[in-house]
């Protein structure tokens, strides 16, 4: 499996190492790497299950407001230069936006005393990533999932590629027999039968495509993704997002996040269900 993952992720074997899903992964980095007066920057909005793991050994976590997110969505690079430890999430959950590698490259290069965590969970949908860059940084780790692009988020199986030195330090921490035989083996028969992903990922461009021009033909306010989820403007997200309950369909809603107030986050789902999203936003003028 770390062979193929090797192969997949164009880096060493020695540069890979799977976990019991990239929550784990990410568990284990901030065990590792953080103490309580670790300087730690995250990007709002962003994946929030990683706050929870960063404040059990940090109290030092901060966070940057993404800049105009439904348009430029820019992001305050400076204030890395005040922390030790900065997390984005590329593409990022929940706007789907995702940064140029090289721009991230470029942020590794001007602070190499910095450990950036790049969070690929969705990379099988923008096929951006930064992982080949581990050959050259030490201070990156790039953290992914057999969860979204393989659809397999009930094996448990995550992995993350890194310089060897990063792995040594994490692998003295971490549980050997967590990553079980089935979930190595359905890794394995993924990557082998990597056309199978590629046309559902491509169904699912397919359908984001259809979802946003409608969005558009209706003056509805989204942002651009480059995941397999759209994060939409809407009158009321709390109305919305109990109605599409109620017909089976689960939606996020986003408006905890300052400035994202009324915002729902839709995964692609097959057409038929997008539709129904779309006639119960059109409800709510």
């Amino acid at each position: 499996l770390l062979k193929k993952l090797a192969l997949y992720c164009e880096v060493e074997k020695e540069n890979i190492q799977t976990f019991n899903g990239s929550d784990f992964a990410l568990h284990y980095i901030f065990a590792c790497f953080l103490n309580r007066d670790t300087k730690v920057l995250i990007y709002n909005p962003n994946y929030t299950q990683v706050d929870t793991y960063v404040r059990l050994y940090s109290d030092n976590i901060n966070y940057s407001e993404i800049n105009n997110p439904f348009e430029e969505h820019s992001y305050n690079f400076h204030e890395i230069e005040n922390h030790d430890v900065v997390y984005i999430s590329n593409p990022n959950n929940p706007t789907g936006h995702c940064l140029d590698p090289l721009t991230i490259k470029e942020l590794l290069a001007q602070h190499p005393d910095k450990l950036f965590i790049i969070d690929e969970a969705y990379f099988e949908f923008s096929g951006k990533s930064c992982a080949k860059f581990v050959k050259e940084y030490k201070n990156l780790i790039v953290t992914r999932t057999f969860s979204k692009g393989f659809s397999l988020a009930s094996i448990r199986l995550g992995y993350i590629c890194c310089c060897e030195e990063l792995i040594s330090v994490i692998n003295k921490i971490r549980n050997t027999k967590e990553v079980n035989s089935f979930a190595q083996v359905l890794g394995e028969v993924a990557l082998d039968n990597i056309e199978e992903t590629n046309k559902r990922i491509e169904k699912v461009k397919q359908n984001k495509k259809k979802l946003e021009l409608l969005l558009q033909k209706n003056n509805i306010q989204y942002i651009k993704s480059e995941a397999n989820f759209v994060l939409i403007k809407v009158s009321d997200s709390e109305k919305i997002v109990r109605e599409l309950a109620n017909q089976k369909i689960l939606v996020r809603d986003r408006s905890i996040f300052s400035g994202f107030e009324n915002t729902i986050r839709v995964t692609i789902g097959d057409w038929h269900l997008m539709e129904t999203v779309i006639k119960t936003i059109l409800k709510y003028p």
